[in-house]
């Protein structure tokens, strides 16, 4: 019976309950306006990712995402960019973008109500997959090669 009882305990302590990602409207850098959910495509992940341009590591990441995207076109994700660049270091970001030729979508957020709402700790990079439902399937401190297995997972409707 404990044994049984212990089992049990420990299943229910792996379910896991699915925290919706926050919503969020925002203006675009460059202009026009970006709903959260509007993103958000059957069979598709959106990854959101929030990075500085003073942050080397971010920039190592984003590298690396969009080259990933770019080698596979088939990669079910869309990309969707939050800087955290403070209202003093906003300027950088333009010409971090032009630098790196980086054309992916962007929010500024200097004072850091969206990035608020996704993480306590304020570390950067830190990205997030949301899946097509809303859902927040992953969140990612820091680059990581797992990110893109999980992309193809969540898409084809195989997350664990």
């Amino acid at each position: 019976m404990k044994l049984t009882l212990v089992w049990f305990s420990l299943a229910l302590a792996s379910l896991s309950v699915a925290k919706v990602a926050p919503p969020f409207q925002a203006d675009l850098m460059g202009g026009g306006k970006v709903e959260m959910k509007q993103r958000l495509k059957p069979g598709r992940v959106l990854l959101l990712s929030f990075w500085a341009s003073w942050c080397t590591p971010c920039i190592e990441e984003l590298n690396q995402v969009t080259k990933h995207m770019k080698e596979d076109a088939k990669l079910p994700v869309d990309l969707l960019t939050v800087n955290v660049d403070t209202s003093e270091t906003t300027t950088d970001v333009k010409p971090t973008l032009k630098l790196y030729r980086f054309d992916f979508p962007v929010i500024l957020d200097p004072k850091h109500e969206i990035f608020g709402r996704y993480q306590d700790q304020k570390t950067l990079p830190f990205s997030v997959l949301i899946g097509p439902s809303g859902n927040i399937e992953a969140t990612f401190s820091g680059y990581h090669e797992e990110m893109f297995k999980k992309i193809r997972e969540i898409a084809s409707g195989k997350s664990t």
